[in-house]
């Protein structure tokens, strides 16, 4: 099956919340990745070296939301915009933007999500595709998008 759509930056921004919101496992995965983060930048100021204090625990946790206002500034400003064909196939993913190609195997695919308006396929790189539902001709064509994808993917 193919699809074609394109995302707003506002749109890809906001995806990175829904995904956190839709999917536990999206969100312990950037949780995992704020902490490891926030310890290897404090690791670098030796505060392991040392007894840890209480500012120490505040600088981690200033960077652990931070990590979380840094990933929608990102992918707002990084993000595509431009006209995505997305092909789903019992392989997995082959996606085009221009002249970029990528092939994902369902291997590579830990999260298969849904909400009222988006779809979001998501590897545990936390690279991830947003699938708004005009993608889609209609909600059957969504649902059987979901359930070849939920299918080749077990």
């Amino acid at each position: 099956m193919t699809i074609q759509y394109a995302l707003t930056r506002a749109e890809i921004a906001g995806g990175f919340f829904r995904g956190l919101r839709a999917s536990t496992r999206f969100l312990v995965t950037n949780c995992i990745y704020a902490v490891v983060l926030s310890g290897v930048i404090l690791s670098y100021s030796g505060v392991f070296s040392r007894p840890l204090t209480y500012k120490a625990g505040s600088a981690a946790l200033v960077l652990i939301l931070g990590y979380f206002a840094f990933m929608p500034a990102f992918l707002f400003l990084r993000g595509k915009t431009t006209l995505r064909t997305l092909t789903i196939s019992q392989e997995g993913i082959h996606t085009e933007i221009g002249k970029m190609k990528a092939d994902r195997p369902w291997s590579s695919i830990k999260v298969v999500s849904e909400s009222n308006s988006f779809v979001v396929l998501a590897g545990a790189s936390g690279n991830a595709f947003f699938i708004p539902d005009r993608a889609f001709s209609g909600l059957e064509q969504k649902a059987e998008f979901l359930a070849m994808v939920r299918g080749w993917k077990s």
